[in-house]
């Protein structure tokens, strides 16, 4: 497929960033996801996310706190500087729905939260209710 070709394919599809370092909970997400045909990108580790974030520029980022090479606020800090006027819709996977933790979100800018343990139907509501936000 020329460029173009995959571009115009790519318009119409959602794509999602999840960077998550469980790799089972990444699976599940994923397959949430590309049932519902969206294009979806995993990493574990925020360093190789915020390259893939460049390369990709994503509709919404699920983003895991707890990462082995630096926090998910970090990530949130380091893609900002660079993309302050194209920011995709941000939904945090965490443990911790303390209070604290959101009000760190809010200041984020973060959309919502998935809480864990949390459902593929959790999963499906809160990104499809992420790209209805974003277009209306």
């Amino acid at each position: 497929l020329n460029q173009k070709a995959t571009q115009t394919m790519t318009e119409h599809m959602p794509s999602v960033l999840i960077i998550e370092d469980t790799t089972e909970l990444a699976e599940v997400i994923q397959a949430t996801l590309e049932r519902m045909n969206m294009h979806t990108v995993h990493e574990t580790h925020g360093g190789k996310a915020i390259t893939r974030f460049d390369e990709m520029h994503p509709d919404v980022v699920l983003l895991d706190i707890g990462l082995p090479d630096m926090t998910g606020w970090k990530f949130l800090e380091a893609v900002k500087e660079k993309h302050k006027d194209e920011m995709p819709i941000i939904i945090v996977i965490t443990a911790y729905g303390d209070p604290a933790n959101r009000l760190v979100a809010k200041f984020q800018g973060v959309y919502n939260y998935l809480i864990k343990p949390f459902t593929a139907d959790e999963v499906e509501q809160v990104v499809m209710s992420a790209l209805r936000s974003k277009t209306a």
